[in-house]
């Protein structure tokens, strides 16, 4: 009889134990990061940290590793995909699949009302983006929005807010065609240099400008070699979190949702400060002696419809013409 309880008593408990999770195993994620422990992207990241373990109770264990630790996020998108890194918050590489160059497309966004509308989960961006990475094994989990990219210059840009106007300033961009090309139909000599070679080539005159960069990466970088800020609003800076695949299609769906739901607050919570922080640092430019240019709505507005009608179609046979053509009709 003390027998047959005592068998009763293991098999019940151990329902239990597999009903509350108890018993599962411990599942450990190294997550990598590329900004310094103070950025608000990795205060993010140790926040979804918290938030995972808490509310997991300890099933999920994540360790993050911030400031290209794991290698830059080149070398990381790569390791996650072929899983041998679990997640990350990262820029995202084109050598995979240059399609991916989607989220840097000028003006995809000309202001924080069309970010939350246009990155919501079930938008035509995230969709699509989200379908390229799942091909190369990868699961986009959300974005961390940094803020609305301008260009500093050392020199003063003579018809900034004229789009078909030659412009005085030999400006670097990045070694891609999303950036190169609308430079150069905005009327701007245009330069590549790396990035880490990028603030002795503004102080030295290598390059006289360069493109991209919010308010927040422009005065923290570069405020001490720059006289002129135009806040064209023409990139969004953003991250995006990441996690393999296959891992992710090993969790529940409940465990799913929990990520997900997480990630949804946080990516809100990113434009929310990325939005403060861009009239907050503009400001500081401002006190640093640097003259700060923004643009009317009516002026942003004529920047973005010259950019989709003139830089759009050119990038037509890198992004594709049925990504373009889709992208095209979120703004008709």
């Amino acid at each position: 009889m003390r027998k047959m309880v005592f068998g009763i008593l293991v098999v019940a408990l151990s329902v239990l134990f597999a009903v509350s999770g108890w018993a599962a195993e411990t599942v450990k994620i190294r997550m990598a990061g590329q900004s310094p422990m103070e950025h608000q992207a990795t205060k993010h990241q140790f926040e979804f940290k918290e938030a995972i373990e808490k509310q997991s109770g300890g099933r999920f264990e994540i360790k993050v590793y911030p400031a290209n630790q794991l290698g830059d996020y080149t070398q990381v998108y790569e390791e996650i995909m072929r899983g041998t890194l679990e997640m990350a918050l990262i820029n995202i590489p084109s050598q995979f699949d240059q399609r991916l160059e989607l989220t840097y497309v000028p003006y995809l966004v000309e202001n924080y009302d069309q970010v939350k509308t246009f990155f919501a989960p079930d938008g035509f961006i995230v969709k699509t983006l989200g379908s390229i990475h799942e091909k190369l094994g990868v699961k986009l989990l959300g974005f961390n929005i940094e803020g609305l990219g301008g260009f500093a210059t050392t020199v003063p840009v003579e018809n900034a807010a004229d789009p078909k106007a030659k412009k005085n300033v030999l400006l670097r961009v990045p070694p891609m065609d999303v950036f190169k090309l609308h430079a150069d139909d905005l009327g701007y000599t245009t330069i590549s240099v790396p990035y880490a070679e990028l603030y002795t080539a503004l102080q030295t005159g290598v390059a006289q400008g360069w493109s991209g960069g919010p308010p927040v990466l422009t005065y923290l970088s570069f405020r001490d070699v720059i006289k002129d800020y135009y806040q064209y609003n023409s990139h969004l800076e953003s991250e995006c979190w990441l996690i393999n695949k296959k891992l992710w299609d090993s969790f529940s769906p409940e465990d799913q949702k929990m990520f997900m739901d997480v990630i949804a607050e946080l990516q809100a919570k990113s434009t929310e400060i990325a939005q403060k922080d861009d009239t907050e640092y503009l400001e500081k430019m401002r006190e640093a002696g640097i003259a700060v240019n923004t643009f009317s709505n009516e002026e942003l507005a004529a920047l973005a419809d010259y950019t989709r009608e003139t830089t759009w179609p050119r990038l037509r046979d890198r992004l594709t013409p049925e990504i373009m053509d889709e992208l095209a009709k979120q703004y008709q």
